[in-house]
Order: structure tokens, then C-alpha cells, then sequence
């Protein structure tokens, strides 16, 4: 159950950035000089105000403030401008540590964070990659997470800095007139009770606008990679409007946030002018009277002025700092999610599988659509097992079971005499090899997508397995097995895509293959030469077979065909045909085609 999100800040600090508390601290400290440094500049303005005017009234001493001491006017006249610039220096040199230091603890927690939640969408539950568009996801990577760090910064590094500096300041405040301090102190913080609620508004506001870029992502996603499909139909208007819609909702969300942010300034400089006014009206009534100097007035207003950016950076940070927690909440939805598929505590490991698997009155729906209703069939160890029938009768459905991206609802899956929920999920599917309809390679080598079958291959054997699978275009390519595939393999044809994902499968060498659609893409020459190596690869091991083209499975030792989630027939090919019932007409109607 996800955890309340008042926690998020703490969780946030305590899973993430705490192991990083060395760097933030030496950030805290180096946040201090800076702090300081800046509030010696009330200190120097007052000193060198009390210097022209003693020099003005003739006289040759200057008193030093804290110190107590009296210097000449000569001496100051080069001792002022040499400290002006070293506590300048301290303050450029400690405020560039302070910011490098924060910024690699924040990157370091965020490496953290991005590799939490990516593992656990890649390791978590295959239906919840299913069930958002990939947009939204990769949304919560860049906008998201740049909201966290943005966040994370300014809470690091203007969070210490600017409380210390506003300390420091105020304490030479009371130095100088304590009076005067009270009235400031009563001032500014009555500018906060609206900025913390713009604030808390701007939060809801963040969030819908941060779901609102997933949903944009998404479907600029989708206008790219469907480009062949819209000009086919002549689709350019049609998805122009959508993403004009889209950009028109994502500027009505961006002024929304950013009218909320622009309040903060203006009610601080409202709340700064009145500071300063009463300031002015109070010195100067107190240096009328005789109880302040010319140099307590300048020192007191250049105290205020290294304060007031501090106080303003403050004032923006509530609002940055929801902004971040809005995308925190996004963040922590996925890393708080149970697992609906998950291993149980004593789930038992598979050495090698005997490749004995069978479905038991399985029954599956995705949503509250059904789509297995009681499906039995058995394969037995080293057979060739078909499932044919009409779209939507579940055949791939059997291999997301069998691979237990989704766990049934009803009946049971049992391998080698196991139920597959309590085999390790890793370890089951360490038994299987699959070649999908739709063969997607990764942005890599051929060499590398195909070594993925099994990480620790030779180059002799990666050869084979590319042989095997006769992709002999590849010794065709300039650059031969060091070509890049690009994204989903676009450098490559369909049929070229499938050839590589097949070898990839000859190279794991499962006991368990599942072909899917396996030589859907490819043409007659190549299809036969695949045809000769797949069935030589499936000798020895138990093979499931999804096949629309029925001429592919004639060899199967056992065909079931499916319809409506269940097994309507079952036979040889030969049997099937005399039966002359649901598979004869399709082989039929095949053949008419």
C-alpha cells in the first residue's frame, strides 16, 4: 500500500540523499561562510560611513565595529577597500564549493531515484507497461525528474544559505538598532501566509500539468512512429488538430503555473517597499533625536538589502519546492505499487526444465474482457505442440501465461510437475525462448541482439546461431555484425528483424520455444531455410507454435485449435482433416485464399 504522501519529503531525504549527507554537509558549511561574508558588507557600509563622516568633522579616528578599536582615517582609507573585496572573495569562492557540492550530492540521489524507478518498471509487473502509453513514463524521466532536481537544488543550496544569511543579518540588525530590527521582523513574515498558500495551489496545478506532458509525450510518440499509417490515409490534418490540442491545453496549464508564480515577487516587493519606508521614517526620526548615526542607518539598510534576496529566493522556493513534490507523488505512485505477479518467499528454483508444461482450466481476461475460459491442453516433453484458430481465440495469451507476464485467474499452469506461481520468475523464464510476431531488437550491435540470447556466448558460437538462423544478409552489410539495428531495428527490413531474433533464440537454447508467428515476415526462400533450422532446433526440446499460415504446422506432432478461449479440436493434421470439422475449414479457406 503506498504510503501517505506527507511522508514524501522525508522519504525522499532519508531513501535518496541521506547517504549523501558528507557532500551536503560540507555544503552547510561553506553556506555558513558564504552567510557570513555576506553580512560583513552591513558591517563595512556602516564603517565607512562612520569614516567620511568622522574625515567630513575633522576627526582622525574611526572606531571599529565588534572590535573596539579606533583606527586613522588614513588607514581606512586603504584597509576598507582591501577588506570590501577579500570578503568578496570569500563569499565567491565559498558560495562556487557550496554549489558544487550540493549539485553532485543532488545528482548522485537522482541517479539513485532514476535507477529505482526504472528497475522497478522493467522488473515490476508487465501490465503496468502495458497499461499507460510509454509517453507517460518517459515523461516522469526528463520532466518529472527535472522538477525533483530543480527542487532538490534550491532546497540545498539556497535553503541553508539563505536562512543563515537572514540570520546573520538580522543579528546585525539588533546590533545596530534593535527597535528597528522588531519592526522588520514584524513585516515580513505576514508577506508568507499568501506565498505558502500560491504555493499549495501550485502544487495541484503542477501536477495536472506534469500528467498533462505524459500525455503529450505519448502522443507525439505516437504521430512519429505512425507517419507511414497517416500518410497512407491522409491523416496530416487530423493529427495536426490533435497536437494542436495538445499544445494549446499544455500552454493553458504552463500560464496557469506560471500566474501562480509570479504573485510570490510582487507581494514580496509590496511587503520589501513597506520594510523600507518604515525604515526610513523610523531612522530617521531616531538620528533626529540623536540615538542613531548616519553609519547605524547605512549599515541597518545594507543589511536589509544582502537579506532581501534571501528572503525573495525563500519565497520562490515553496513554490519550486511543490512543484517538485507534485512530480515526487507521480514518482512514488510507481515505486509504491504492489506487484500483482511477484515471487512468493519460498519460490523454488528450476535447474533445467524437462519441458513438461500443461494448462489446466485456465482462465484469463485482460480488464473485464475474457479471453481464456477453461483452457486445457498438455505437451509432453520434446513435442511439437500448434495452436491455431481465429483472431482473438487467445493464442498469444498462452505464451504472456506460460511466461507468466500475467498470472491467470482461474485453473493453473503446471510445469514439470510445478506450478509456475511458485517457480521463480526469473528461473521460468530462463526455460523458454520466445520469437514474437513483432521481433524487436535493441539500439545495438546485431552482435550484441543476438548475444542477448545468452550474455556469455563466444564469437563462434554467436556465428552459428547467425548461420542457423540464415541471415546470411548480414555478411552483406559494410560493417557486418557491428551494424547498428537503431531503434526497435529500424535499419533493418521486417524479415531481416526476424531472421536476427530467431538467431537470438537458437543461441539461448531453452528447453521450452515458443514461436510466435516466428516466420511471419519473411519470404518464401528465407522462410524455408528458418523452416529447416527451427525444426532442427526444436529436436530434443518441447516447442509451442502460434501459426496463422497452417501449412507451418503440419509436422506438429499435436495441433488445438482455439476458439473463444478454449480447445475446440485436437489432433494430428491428418486426424484434424478427416474430422473434417473447425480446422479442415480453415485449412480450406487457406487454400482458397
Amino acid at each position: 500500500m503506498a504510503k501517505p504522501k506527507n511522508n514524501l519529503l522525508p522519504r525522499f531525504a532519508s531513501d535518496w540523499m541521506a547517504k549523501h549527507w558528507r557532500l551536503f554537509a560540507l555544503g552547510a558549511l561553506f553556506s555558513a561562510i558564504t552567510a557570513l561574508a555576506v553580512a560583513s558588507y552591513g558591517l563595512m557600509v556602516k564603517t565607512g560611513l562612520d569614516w567620511l563622516s568622522a574625515t567630513e568633522h575633522g576627526e582622525g579616528v574611526v572606531n571599529i565595529p565588534f572590535l573596539n578599536i579606533g583606527l586613522p582615517s588614513n588607514t581606512m582609507m586603504w584597509l576598507l577597500p582591501c577588506a570590501v573585496i577579500g570578503f568578496a572573495t570569500i563569499r565567491s569562492v565559498s558560495l562556487y564549493i557550496q554549489t558544487i557540492l550540493n549539485n553532485s550530492a543532488v545528482q548522485l540521489g537522482l541517479v539513485s531515484i532514476q535507477d529505482a524507478l526504472f528497475s522497478r518498471l522493467i522488473e515490476g509487473d508487465y501490465a503496468r507497461l502495458t497499461a499507460a502509453a510509454s509517453g507517460e513514463f518517459v515523461s516522469q524521466f526528463i520532466n518529472d525528474m527535472n522538477l525533483v532536481r530543480e527542487a532538490a537544488l534550491r532546497v540545498a543550496t539556497n535553503l541553508i544559505k539563505g536562512v543563515l544569511t537572514i540570520i546573520a543579518c538580522v543579528a546585525t540588525m539588533f546590533w545596530y538598532d534593535w527597535a528597528l530590527a522588531l519592526m522588520v521582523l514584524v513585516v515580513y513574515p505576514i508577506a508568507f501566509a499568501p506565498v505558502v498558500q500560491i504555493g499549495n495551489r501550485l502544487r495541484k496545478v503542477s501536477k495536472a500539468a506534469q500528467q498533462q506532458t505524459g500525455e503529450m509525450t505519448a502522443l507525439l510518440n505516437e504521430g512519429f512512429q505512425g507517419g507511414r499509417t497517416s500518410k497512407a490515409f491522409n491523416l496530416e490534418d487530423y493529427q495536426n488538430a490533435r497536437a494542436h490540442a495538445g499544445f494549446l491545453e499544455r500552454a493553458r496549464l504552463y500560464l496557469k503555473v506560471l500566474r501562480s508564480k509570479a504573485l510570490v515577487d510582487p507581494l514580496l516587493e509590496i511587503v520589501g517597499g513597506a520594510a523600507l519606508a518604515g525604515v526610513f521614517a523610523f531612522t530617521g526620526w531616531r538620528i533626529m533625536n540623536g540615538e542613531a548615526t548616519v553609519g547605524d542607518f547605512g549599515g541597518f539598510i545594507a543589511a536589509i538589502g544582502a537579506a532581501s534576496p534571501e528572503v525573495r529566493a525563500l519565497g520562490t522556493l515553496n513554490s519550486v519546492a511543490n512543484e517538485g513534490l507534485a512530480a515526487l507523488e507521480r514518482i512514488y505512485a510507481v515505486l509504491d505499487a504492489p506487484d500483482k505477479v511477484a515471487d512468493k518467499p519460498d519460490a523454488i528454483e528450476l535447474s533445467e526444465s524437462r519441458g513438461a508444461i500443461a494448462f489446466e482450466g485456465v482462465e484469463f481476461g485482460y480488464g473485464d474482457q475474457g479471453v481464456l475460459n477453461g483452457l486445457t491442453f498438455h505437451a509432453e516433453p520434446g513435442q511439437t505442440i500448434a495452436l491455431v484458430g481465429p483472431s482473438g481465440a487467445g493464442k498469444s495469451t498462452v505464451f504472456n501465461l506460460a511466461l507468466r507476464l500475467y498470472d491467470v485467474s482461474g485453473g493453473k499452469i503446471i510445469l514439470d510437475g510445478h506450478d509456475i506461481r511458485d517457480v521463480q520468475r526469473k528461473s521460468l523464464r530462463s526455460q523458454m525462448s520466445l520469437v514474437a510476431q513483432d521481433a524487436f531488437l535493441f539500439d545495438d550491435t546485431l552482435r550484441a541482439n543476438i548475444a542477448l540470447g545468452r550474455m556469455d556466448a563466444s564469437e563462434a558460437e554467436i556465428t552459428a546461431a547467425l548461420d542457423a538462423a540464415a541471415c546470411d544478409f548480414v555478411y552483406d552489410l559494410p560493417q557486418g555484425l557491428d551494424t547498428q539495428a537503431g531503434e526497435g531495428g529500424r535499419n533493418l527490413s521486417g524479415g531481416q528483424r526476424q531472421r536476427i531474433a530467431i538467431a537470438r533464440a537458437i543461441l539461448r537454447d531453452a528447453p521450452i520455444l515458443l514461436l510466435d508467428e516466428a516466420t511471419s515476415a519473411l519470404d518464401a526462400s528465407s522462410e524455408a531455410k528458418v523452416q529447416a533450422a527451427l525444426e532442427q532446433l526444436s529436436k530434443g526440446r518441447t516447442t509451442l507454435i502460434i501459426a496463422h499460415r497452417l501449412s507451418t504446422v503440419r509436422s506438429a506432432d499435436k495441433i488445438f485449435v482455439l476458439d473463444k478461449g478454449r480447445v475446440v479440436e485436437e489432433g494430428s493434421h491428418e486426424t484434424l482433416m478427416q474430422k473434417n470439422a473447425v480446422y479442415a475449414d480453415l485449412v480450406k479457406l487457406q487454400l482458397s485464399e
